[in-house]
C-alpha cells in the first residue's frame, strides 16, 4: 500500500503459522530508499505514521460502529501531523455511518468544525503537581 510522501508498506499474513510480517519503506525512491521489518529502526514519528497507515488500511475491513484513536500524532512532526489529520478526516467522510473519536494533546486550531466534524478542546490542567 502506498501512503503519502512516497512511503510504502506491505503486510504478509501466514494464517497457517499465525504470523504477520510488516515491512515499511521510507521515502520510496530508489536513491534513498530505506526498508525495514523492525519498527525499532523507525523514529517515533515514522512509527506513529506507519501505525496510522496500518490502521487506515484495516479500516475498510473492520465493521465497527465507532473508532477511537488516542494520541495518534504524539511523536509526529508538524508536517506529518497535518497529513495524518487530513487522512483521518478524509476517512471519516468515507464512512458516514460510523463515529470517530480522535484524542490529541496537540494544537487542533487548523481543523475547521463542520456538520460532520465537532471539536471539543479541554482546558489545560492548572496547578498540576507530580
Amino acid at each position: 500500500a502506498r501512503v503519502k510522501q512516497g512511503h510504502t508498506g506491505n503486510l504478509e499474513f501466514d494464517h497457517k503459522q499465525k504470523d504477520l510480517q510488516l515491512s515499511v519503506t521510507i521515502n520510496g525512491t530508489q536513491a534513498n530508499q530505506q526498508v525495514t521489518n523492525d519498527t525499532r529502526e523507525l523514529s517515533g514519528g515514522e512509527r506513529s505514521f506507519a501505525t496510522l497507515a496500518f490502521i487506515l488500511g484495516l479500516s475498510e475491513a473492520m465493521e465497527v460502529p465507532f473508532r477511537a484513536l488516542d494520541e495518534f500524532d504524539i511523536f509526529m512532526d508538524s508536517v506529518n501531523r497535518r497529513i495524518s489529520t487530513k487522512m483521518l478526516l478524509k476517512m471519516t467522510t468515507s464512512f458516514k455511518n460510523r463515529q470517530f473519536l480522535f484524542f490529541t494533546p496537540q494544537d487542533v486550531s487548523s481543523i475547521q468544525p463542520s456538520e460532520d466534524v465537532r471539536l471539543y478542546v479541554l482546558q489545560k490542567p492548572r496547578g498540576r503537581r507530580r
